[in-house]
C-alpha cells in the first residue's frame, strides 16, 4: 500500500487552461492580434478578458468561459463573438475558430508569460464599493466602482456611472503594476483607471482614461452608493396594473422588452407608445438618475391612458439585430412600428386610440411612423425637430457655447468648421474612407485643434471621426423631419422648453407647424414653456450640466398637458 500511495504522488496533474495566451484571428490580408487571458478562480468558476492591442482594446470582458477537459469555449458578448478552442496534449497551445459577424476564422494561440499576480493582500484591499466624480467639460459624472475578491490573486466586479445609466458595466481586468498602483480595465467602454490605493486603504487616485483622453479621478471607499433625491420618482403602491412584455420586430430580429401600465377597469383605454432620445437608452430613459419616462408613464395611467415604455435595441432585456453599428432612426422606426402593434393586440387597448410620444430623436421618429400609418390616432412630439438633422446640430452647438460663455468669434469659428464638416456627411457620393480622410483635413485646420497637445489632438481626432462618421450621423444629418411631418394627419402636440439649448425652440417649433400647415393637418396644438429644458425641468440656464443637480424630473405643467391633451380627443372609459 505504501508503494501505491508514493507512486501517486508522483503523478502531474493535467495541463490547465489558466494562463494568458498570444495568437493572431487569421482573417484573410487583415490578421488581428489577440491576447486572451483565463482565469480558474475556483468556487465562482472561469472568468477571462480579451486585449487587441493594435486597437488600442485592453480588458474586454470575457461574459462567459467554458472549460470542459481541454475544450474551451469563450464567449464576448459585447462583440458578439466567441472561441471554440482545444488545449494541447502539453498545455503551450490552445487552438481552435474565433466566430464573429458570421464568419469563421483560425484562432491559434501560444502560452505567454503571466504578468505578476496582485498581492493578495492589495486585493483583499481593494474589495469594496468606491463612489467619486469625473469632472468632464461642464458636466459632473458620479462614477461607482464594486469590487470583490474572486480568488487569492483575482478581482472582478463592475462600474456604474449612475448620472448616465443604471447599468452594470462589467470590468474586464486588473492588472497590478508596482507597490499600491494598478490598472483596472473596462474594456467595452474602452475605458482605464490607473490609480493608486493610499495606505489607509480609504481612497484610488489617480487617472481616468478613455478614447486616450485623461481625467483626474479620486474614489473614496463608501458603504453604499450614495442616492440623489428625485422626489417624483413613481412608488408602490399603483393604483393600475404593471406588466413586463416582450415582442418582436419580425423584420430586423429584433426583440423589444417593455412594461406596459394599464389603468384599472375594463377598458379599452387610449394608449400611448414612449419612444427615447438619442442613444441606447432604458424604457425609463435614466439620465442623472431621473426616469422621465417612467414618471410619465405613471401620471398618464392615473388619468386613464395605457402607456408602453420599452428598452432601446440592445439595452437592457430588448435585443440586437447582430450589429448595431449601422442602426439609424428609420430602423428605430421599424421598433415602434412593431411596439404599436403590439398595443393594438392587447384586450384593455383601443385599437383606434395608440399613439406616439416622442423625446428628442423620438420627436424625429414618431412622425415617420405616422406618415406611413394612418393607424396611429396621434402623435406628441417633446423637443422634437423640425429642421434638418444638420442645420439642428450647427444651432445646437452654437446655442451651448453660448449659454456657456463663449465668445461670438469663438462661436463662429466652430460653426465654419462644423458647417464644413456637415458638408461632407452630406455628400453622398463619398465612401466612409473618403469622408474620413476630408473629415480629418477640416479638423486638423481648425484653429482651436492646433492649440491643444499633441495627446489632445489624437483622442481629440479619434473622438470626432467616432462620432461623425457612422451610418446614425449621416442619416440624422440627412434628414429633413419637415417631409413626414407634411404627410402626417392625425392630431399633433409640439413642445419645447424656451430654455432647450439641445432642441433650440425658436428654430424648430414654427418649422414643425409650417410643415404640419402645408401638409393640411387641422388638428396642431404648438406650445413653448418658459423656463423649462430639454428634459422639460424648471432650470436656470438650460445646460447639461444643470439636469442631475435639479430635483424635478418634469415640471407638473407638462404632465397635465399631456393627459388633458390626449384624454380630450381620446376619452378614457376610467374617467367616465
Amino acid at each position: 500500500m505504501l508503494a501505491i500511495f508514493t507512486a501517486a504522488l508522483t503523478l502531474t496533474a493535467p495541463p490547465s487552461a489558466a494562463g494568458v495566451w498570444e495568437g493572431n484571428i487569421d482573417i484573410p490580408g487583415s490578421p488581428i492580434g489577440l491576447i486572451v487571458h483565463l482565469t480558474d478562480t475556483g468556487s465562482a468558476g472561469w472568468i477571462g478578458s480579451v486585449d487587441t492591442p493594435s486597437q488600442r482594446s485592453f480588458g474586454l470582458p470575457l461574459s462567459e468561459v467554458q472549460v470542459d477537459g481541454p475544450h474551451v469555449v469563450a464567449t464576448c458578448t459585447v462583440t458578439a463573438a466567441s472561441w471554440d478552442a482545444h488545449l494541447s496534449d502539453d498545455g503551450d497551445a490552445l487552438q481552435g475558430t474565433w466566430h464573429q459577424g458570421g464568419g469563421a476564422f483560425p484562432l491559434n494561440c501560444s502560452r505567454m508569460t503571466p504578468p505578476p499576480v496582485i498581492p493578495a493582500a492589495l486585493a483583499t484591499a481593494l474589495s469594496g464599493t468606491w463612489e467619486g466624480h469625473l469632472d468632464v467639460g461642464a458636466v459632473r459624472l458620479r462614477i461607482v466602482l464594486s469590487l470583490r475578491q474572486a480568488g487569492p490573486h483575482t478581482i472582478t466586479g463592475h462600474m456604474v456611472s449612475p448620472d448616465q445609466s443604471p447599468d452594470k458595466i462589467p470590468i474586464g481586468r486588473v492588472d497590478w503594476s508596482q507597490d499600491r498602483r494598478m490598472k483596472i480595465l473596462v474594456g467595452s467602454l474602452g475605458a482605464t483607471f490607473d490609480v493608486t490605493l493610499a495606505a489607509s486603504a480609504e481612497s484610488l487616485t489617480g487617472t481616468f482614461i478613455q478614447g486616450g483622453v485623461p481625467f483626474d479621478v479620486e474614489l473614496r471607499r463608501v458603504d453604499a452608493p450614495s442616492v440623489v433625491r428625485r422626489p417624483q420618482t413613481p412608488q408602490p403602491p399603483f393604483p393600475y396594473s404593471v406588466q413586463d412584455v416582450s415582442y418582436r420586430n419580425e423584420a430586423d430580429g429584433v426583440t423589444l422588452a417593455g412594461t406596459l401600465t394599464v389603468p384599472p377597469g375594463d377598458g379599452p383605454f387610449p394608449a400611448a407608445l414612449l419612444i427615447t432620445g438619442s442613444g441606447g437608452q432604458d424604457r425609463n430613459e435614466e439620465i442623472f438618475q431621473h426616469k422621465p419616462f417612467w414618471v410619465i408613464a405613471d401620471y398618464l395611467a392615473r388619468r386613464g391612458i395605457a402607456v408602453l415604455r420599452v428598452d432601446d435595441r440592445g439595452v437592457g432585456d430588448s435585443t440586437t439585430d447582430g450589429d448595431s453599428s449601422d442602426d439609424t432612426s428609420h430602423d428605430f422606426a421599424r421598433d415602434v412600428e412593431a411596439g404599436a402593434a403590439f398595443l393594438a393586440t392587447q384586450p384593455k387597448v383601443s385599437a383606434e386610440a395608440i399613439g406616439l410620444i416622442g423625446h428628442s430623436e423620438g420627436g424625429v421618429i414618431a412622425p415617420i411612423v405616422a406618415a406611413r400609418h394612418p393607424g396611429i390616432a396621434f402623435i406628441i412630439l417633446m423637443a422634437g425637430t423640425g429642421v434638418p438633422g444638420h442645420e439642428l446640430l450647427l444651432e445646437q452647438t452654437a446655442a451651448i457655447m453660448r449659454a456657456d460663455g463663449a465668445s461670438e468669434e469663438e462661436i463662429v469659428a466652430s460653426t465654419r468648421t462644423n458647417r464644413a464638416l456637415f458638408d461632407v456627411l452630406l455628400d453622398d457620393r463619398l465612401g466612409p474612407e473618403d469622408s474620413e480622410r476630408r473629415m480629418r483635413t477640416i479638423i486638423e485646420s481648425d484653429p482651436e485643434f492646433a492649440k491643444a497637445s499633441p495627446q489632445e489632438r489624437q483622442a481629440g481626432m479619434s473622438q470626432a471621426l467616432a462620432q461623425l462618421n457612422t451610418p446614425w450621423m449621416r442619416a440624422f444629418a440627412q434628414h429633413d423631419p419637415a417631409t413626414p411631418l407634411r404627410q402626417v394627419t392625425c392630431p399633433v402636440l409640439a413642445i419645447n422648453g424656451e430654455l432647450d439649448l439641445q432642441v433650440p425652440v425658436n428654430q424648430n417649433l414654427p418649422t414643425i407647424a409650417a410643415a404640419l400647415e402645408v401638409g393640411g393637418n387641422d388638428d396642431v396644438t404648438v406650445r413653448a414653456f418658459p423656463g423649462l429644458n430639454h428634459l422639460f425641468q424648471h432650470s436656470e440656464t438650460g445646460l447639461v450640466s444643470e439636469y442631475g443637480q435639479i430635483e424635478e424630473t418634469i415640471s407638473p405643467e407638462v404632465l397635465d398637458l399631456l393627459a388633458e391633451w390626449i384624454t380630450a380627443r381620446f376619452p378614457s372609459p376610467a374617467q367616465e
